[in-house]
């Protein structure tokens, strides 16, 4: 079923808020189900980096928490003052990697009085894609989803609005750029490093995706790939209804590829589309959205700034469960 005809048979008459509790972003959304969609009231996001210097089972960096907390802290009280009755706050990579993760949760939770949910890699699969499908234009019969996130990136194979298949791999912006690139702006050899970590990642990452390779339609969402459409268009103001079904084509990103190599961090960080918080993370970003694109063997990828934020919004307004 796809998760838009959910709406005729539950409706949010009073709003509910979701959080997206992101390595790299915290987003917030405040809206209600009206009509057959998801009507926005509020939405935010802010980079905080909670997963900066992260390493498997170590604590989140003091800075990097104290900062997102903070963020979560503002994000609810805006909420409230919104008018949401509940808010859920989704939990992604970071936090599942950290050895203090669930401390940290805990601490959101009872502080702020919030539900929070640590979500598996499999839930986020699942979760963008419900959320993907809320805007896609039309409904595929058969699409590969992924969501480049800050420290993982998740990919759905969608026939039919059914997932068959999803599965999270260890490789997102933040994580790639403080593994890879260590000079401003990266070596050539730091970028044939990374990609063959990405390339080995996906070939390693992904058995029974085949089917997918080369009649899938390509989705692509969260920060780094909506940034990439961004920065495409050439936008001043970031407008999300010129990213939804945006087509981004496989030449246009190359070319926008080398120019962000072309230039240190400070030049690259006025480049039109490009939030100056992303402007380290994002040739790490964009040259992983060229590989799956080549590994899938797709010339353009279909652009959605909806995904795991509005998937998370279902669970809170009672139109999708997690299971």
């Amino acid at each position: 079923m796809r998760p838009e005809t959910l709406f005729n048979r539950i409706m949010s008459s009073s709003p509910v808020a979701a959080i997206d509790l992101g390595s790299n972003t915290v987003r917030l959304l405040v809206a209600v189900a009206e009509d057959g969609h998801i009507r926005r009231i509020l939405a935010q996001q802010e980079s905080t980096r909670l997963a900066e210097q992260l390493q498997p089972d170590h604590p989140l960096h003091p800075q990097a928490a104290e900062r997102t907390y903070r963020v979560l802290e503002r994000y609810q009280h805006m909420a409230v003052q919104a008018g949401a009755v509940k808010t859920l706050v989704g939990a992604t990579m970071a936090i599942r990697l950290a050895s203090d993760g669930s401390r940290f949760l805990s601490r959101v939770a009872e502080a702020l009085n919030v539900e929070t949910r640590l979500l598996s890699g499999e839930d986020e699969a699942r979760l963008t894609t419900a959320g993907v499908l809320t805007v896609l234009e039309p409904g595929p019969e058969t699409t590969m989803v992924f969501d480049l996130g800050g420290r993982s990136t998740e990919f759905a194979f969608v026939q039919n609005g059914v997932i068959q298949k999803s599965i999270s791999l260890p490789m997102g912006s933040v994580g790639l750029t403080e593994a890879y690139l260590r000079h401003d702006p990266p070596l050539s050899e730091e970028i044939n490093a990374l990609r063959d970590h990405i390339g080995h990642q996906l070939a390693q990452g992904l058995p029974g995706f085949e089917t997918a390779i080369g009649r899938a339609r390509v989705v692509g969402t969260a920060g780094t790939t909506t940034t990439l459409a961004a920065m495409d268009q050439g936008m001043v103001e970031y407008l999300r209804e010129l990213i939804d079904n945006y087509k981004l084509r496989r030449e246009n990103l190359v070319n926008l590829f080398h120019r962000m190599l072309a230039v240190p961090i400070a030049v690259r960080a006025d480049m039109p589309g490009l939030p100056k918080a992303r402007a380290d993370i994002i040739p790490a970003g964009a040259l992983t959205v060229l590989t799956i694109m080549d590994y899938f063997k797709s010339d353009k990828i279909t652009v959605s700034d909806a995904g795991l934020l509005e998937g998370i919004w279902l669970v809170a307004a009672g139109l999708k469960e997690l299971h």
